[in-house]
């Protein structure tokens, strides 16, 4: 299984604005208010060097994933242990993706379908993309769905333009001040670095040595892309009303309306979107799935999706309500991303390097 440059690159872009978009906007508002925009450039000011690390870390450890590389440089038991907490993060993860925008649909197009039923539906497409292509035909769908996903948002941000209100923007920086923005920009920043995808996918690239320019392109696109989204939110409702709405973006598009001939467009955003999370969701599963299959030395990673699937739609259905995934995503913020994004890494970085220098003497 291998994975080109440009699939790497969509793969990125892809999942992250999936992501970002349906959820990350709204809390960025509830804090930084109108400067919300800001805190979304600055979060990916802040996630290029933690996307550095671990893409760096993978590098020296080319065709070799998170699971293989670990045990390498800390030993087969400690090596082992270290990186339970990522496989747990890689289920549960989708669980809480998969509620979210079982909930989305839902609410937007579905409102007399039950929720279960959305996610068993998604599930089910998931499943059996991870379990026909793998990763290769995942990077395929995204170098498919990627560029549609950005073509649509730039489409929209121009129809939405004569709903624009310039003022809701001011004052800026005033208002908030370095700290809220900076507040603001931690959450976003730790989803541009991605859920540690990278320090899988790295080991199926053709070309790893150009891993670097290839994550950056495809956080750089992913950046922009948020940014803008998280500006016409604020210019269409303004902070006050658009930290009160769930999928703001998603609403700020149902106020497109040109001569009563272009309305409703929300309806084909939806359509494309559910694409773009099959994509999300096949990825994090496919990382979940072949990982738990390295970490028993299992072959065949594919048994261990007839386990997963099962696992991560019952988790789904237990998530009780909003509130519980707005718990998730702080203990994301504070706890996990921490521990599993910058900590754990570091100290992987940190003797690989020190190991290569002893070896080279």
């Amino acid at each position: 299984m291998k994975l080109s440059r440009i699939q790497v690159v969509w793969i990125i872009v892809t999942t992250l604005i999936i992501a970002m978009i349906g959820l990350r906007i709204t809390p960025a508002i509830q804090i930084a208010k109108q400067d919300a925009w800001l805190s979304m450039l600055v979060g990916g000011i802040v996630s290029i060097p933690l996307t550095l690390l671990v893409v760096h870390l993978s590098i020296l450890h080319p065709n070799r994933t998170l699971i293989e590389f670990g045990q390498t440089v800390l030993g087969k038991w400690l090596g082992r242990t270290i990186v339970l907490p990522y496989l747990i993060s890689w289920y549960i993860l989708p669980a809480v993706l998969l509620r979210s925008f079982g909930d989305f649909i839902h609410l937007i197009i579905l409102d007399q379908t039950p929720v279960w039923i959305i996610m068993f539906l998604l599930i089910s497409v998931v499943t059996y993309l991870t379990y026909s292509s793998g990763i290769t035909g995942i990077g395929r769908f995204c170098a498919l769905v990627g560029p549609i996903i950005v073509f649509t948002l730039l489409v929209s941000f121009i129809l939405n333009v004569r709903n624009v209100e310039w003022h809701h923007l001011f004052p800026i920086y005033t208002d908030s001040g370095w700290i809220d923005i900076l507040k603001g920009s931690l959450p976003p920043a730790f989803w541009f670095a991605g859920p540690f995808i990278l320090l899988v996918i790295v080991a199926f690239m053709e070309k790893p040595k150009k891993a670097i320019s290839t994550a950056m392109l495809g956080i750089g696109i992913t950046v922009f892309m948020v940014s803008a989204a998280t500006l016409m939110v604020l210019l269409v409702f303004g902070p006050d009303l658009a930290a009160k709405l769930r999928f703001s973006f998603f609403v700020s598009i149902r106020t497109i309306d040109i001569l009563d001939f272009i309305q409703n467009i929300d309806i084909l955003i939806v359509f494309i979107w559910v694409f773009g999370v099959t994509a999300q969701l096949s990825l994090y599963f496919f990382i979940a799935s072949y990982e738990t299959a390295q970490w028993f030395k299992v072959k065949d990673w594919r048994k261990f999706i007839w386990f997963g699937a099962p696992a991560i739609f019952v988790m789904a259905i237990f998530i009780p309500n909003e509130a519980t995934i707005t718990l998730f995503s702080k203990f994301w913020t504070s706890v996990v991303f921490p521990i599993c994004g910058i900590g754990i890494p570091f100290l992987l970085w940190t003797i690989s390097v020190i190991k290569r220098k002893s070896v080279k003497l």
